[in-house]
């Protein structure tokens, strides 16, 4: 009797390890995110600064991909609020280049400007911190 028990104990643990096993294995990847922070070289946010995501080898912001049916433009361009923060949601993973700029104001006489990367994966949320200043000149 004590034999039956433990095997139904065996075979119910078993079935209940083997589906927990199969149910985590077929889920649907989580499309990749991103948040991008712009701060100056103090470490603060700036407000409308513009940030560019385009291909990361792409040469231009005006890069263009032509479909049999469409035109598509490679590059993303929008501007932060107050925060310095964007955050992007993506349908695939890749790797992206980030560009932005900040246009001369009354407290930096200078345009000033700022790159990275994004490394894009499924299941996670890329963050990104890119820091402007007048030295960076973009190719």
């Amino acid at each position: 009797m004590n034999m039956k028990k433990n095997v139904v104990i065996f075979l119910v643990l078993a079935l209940a390890i083997g589906g927990m096993i199969l149910s985590n294995g077929c889920r649907k990847p989580v499309p990749p995110k991103a948040i991008v922070r712009i701060v100056d070289t103090k470490k603060q946010p700036v407000e409308n600064a513009m940030v560019i995501i385009k291909a990361n080898n792409s040469d231009s912001a005006h890069t263009m991909v032509y479909f049999k049916d469409e035109t598509k433009s490679v590059a993303d361009t929008q501007y932060t609020k107050s925060d310095g923060i964007l955050e992007y949601e993506f349908k695939y993973e890749s790797i992206l280049k980030v560009e932005a700029t900040k246009a001369a104001d009354r407290q930096n006489p200078f345009v000033r400007r700022g790159m990275g990367v994004l490394v894009l994966e499924n299941n996670k949320t890329a963050d990104v911190t890119i820091e402007i200043n007048e030295q960076t000149v973009f190719n």
